[in-house]
């Protein structure tokens, strides 16, 4: 945990700013509105637990377990919702004072020419909804080495009917990654629906270079 407080009270006061925020802004991020719905049921369940626990009627040390557990729960659902925020390019300075979270460190780097290539992303499917991530540079199609100047890739998946006329209409989750293969279980539900992904590479002074090409498979 690198950025979640360990103080309940404070957690749950940050907590109510954040999400009350992101749900204004996650269509426009690309974040996946089930990703922000679980982690706020999780949020939901520690409040619970702490009106328990702060209620001197029901002050036991069951109820201070119960309420760590959820507390752990939720932290554990959160945490890589925040960092994956704090990677993204389109966020603004004024963005991450309202969610409180710190930007990314923007110190001296090393000053690399424009990315001008893109990733190609590999989708393979391992059944029970259950996806591998992978990807490399278009002009190095043996390596996974990222292209020079580059720090992570940014990727858009979606489970549209048909073909997206543009990166921005997958909507359905976002995500940062530095290293691949990476690995998503998705809900039962969506077995059997097309996965549409997408991806760019972002600079090591955050700057997202072009999109690469549409990949396309049917979870099972």
């Amino acid at each position: 945990m690198h950025y979640m407080t360990m103080n309940i009270e404070r957690l749950l006061m940050w907590s109510e700013t954040f999400f009350g925020y992101l749900n204004t802004k996650m269509t426009a991020w690309g974040v996946s509105a089930a990703w922000v719905a679980g982690a706020g049921a999780k949020l939901a369940d520690l409040q619970r637990a702490h009106a328990v626990w702060v209620n001197p009627a029901t002050r036991t040390k069951a109820a201070h377990a119960d309420m760590e557990a959820k507390r752990a729960i939720y932290v554990d659902a959160v945490e890589p919702l925040v960092q994956n925020l704090r990677s993204l390019p389109m966020l603004e300075p004024q963005d991450y004072s309202i969610l409180q979270i710190a930007p990314p460190n923007r110190g001296p780097r090393p000053k690399y020419p424009p990315i001008k290539t893109w990733p190609v992303l590999t989708v393979k499917v391992h059944g029970q909804c259950t996806v591998s991530l992978d990807y490399h540079d278009v002009e190095t199609p043996l390596s996974r080495a990222k292209p020079r100047g580059a720090q992570s890739v940014l990727i858009r998946i979606g489970f549209p009917a048909e073909t997206p006329d543009a990166p921005e209409d997958l909507t359905d989750m976002l995500l940062t990654l530095t290293r691949a293969p990476h690995r998503i279980t998705f809900a039962p539900e969506y077995a059997g629906r097309k996965l549409c992904a997408i991806g760019a590479w972002i600079s090591t002074t955050g700057k997202q270079g072009s999109w690469g090409p549409f990949v396309e498979v049917i979870l099972s």
